[in-house]
């Protein structure tokens, strides 16, 4: 008896999961694990440098000066905002657009970091949704993009990340 439903629990999970595969012959080589822009709306509520994107950013990417905190650039790292707690004054604002917006990374990627109004072609949202692999980057054939943003600490969640594409989209504005 114990083997009859062992065996049916098991055939009953094969089915399960044999009916989650789904029908994936639509002609589509899309990864799935790359962002989808063409579903992306970047809202009209607008999205602030100061306000929503910079809590993100400390929280992420500027919680030491040993990564994008110092506004000199630490080990040629561009500035990203000053650390975790500090508000940033207008003279740090300024900074990160002067060193991200229409500006091209240190690595030869074939895109600025921030491209106002097209996050897709921005090399900062691939590099914070670990999508290196996806856009169309110089560095991609050689593998030389780096590696996924934060530096070997998870990904920032989606709704964070979703900030920034938001803010990115609307213009990367001094707000």
């Amino acid at each position: 008896m114990r083997m009859f439903h062992l065996f049916s629990m098991s055939m009953a999970v094969a089915i399960g999961l044999a009916g989650c595969g789904g029908d994936d012959d639509d002609g589509s080589t899309a990864d799935p694990s790359c962002f989808d822009y063409s579903s992306f709306r970047a809202g009209t509520e607008e999205v602030s440098l100061a306000r929503d994107v910079m809590p993100v950013l400390q929280g992420s990417c500027t919680f030491g000066n040993s990564c994008h905190g110092t506004l000199s650039g630490s080990k040629g790292l561009v500035y990203l905002g000053p650390v975790l707690g500090a508000k940033a004054s207008v003279e740090q604002l300024e900074a990160i657009l002067e060193q991200t917006v229409n500006v091209d990374p240190v690595i030869e990627a074939g895109m600025p970091l921030v491209t106002p109004g097209d996050a897709s072609q921005s090399f900062l949202m691939h590099k914070a949704d670990g999508t290196l692999e996806c856009a169309d980057l110089a560095c991609a054939a050689s593998g030389d993009c780096g590696a996924p943003m934060p530096y070997l600490k998870a990904l920032i969640p989606l709704d964070e990340r979703n900030v920034i594409r938001r803010w990115i989209a609307q213009g990367a504005q001094l707000n």
